[in-house]
């Protein structure tokens, strides 16, 4: 078993205690909002023998060739500071649908405007 090393998220709404609590860490007096652990390309976990996604290929042929090279989960922990707005996510036929659209747009994946960050739906 290989312990994850996971991104830490600095989103103004964030605590600036709890995930430091959580991982055994000494505050930084900056928000840490979220801890994303999975294999999202925004923040893949990793690994001392690499990416989070290419050990994943360890997971065996049927994982493979059901998922891909990576697997399509993330878990995250939220540190919330001050309130949160309310978020409604897409299907997965839509995720889909959106994010090939703007792609198709170049519309950039960092883009503020940008709603599709990627493919998948979040159930």
């Amino acid at each position: 078993m290989d312990r994850l090393a996971n991104t830490v998220r600095p989103y103004a709404w964030g605590s600036t205690t709890a995930i430091p609590e959580l991982l055994g860490t000494a505050p930084t007096g900056e928000p840490q909002a979220e801890v994303w652990m999975g294999a999202h390309p925004g923040a893949p976990s990793r690994v001392d023998r690499g990416s989070g996604p290419a050990a994943l290929s360890e997971l065996g042929r049927a994982a493979t060739e059901r998922f891909g090279p990576r697997l399509p989960f993330l878990l995250k922990i939220l540190a919330a500071g001050s309130p949160l707005s309310l978020q409604v996510h897409p299907d997965l036929a839509q995720a889909k649908e959106g994010f090939a659209d703007e792609e198709a747009r170049g519309v950039p994946i960092d883009a503020p405007h940008r709603n599709y960050k990627d493919a998948n739906h979040k159930p």
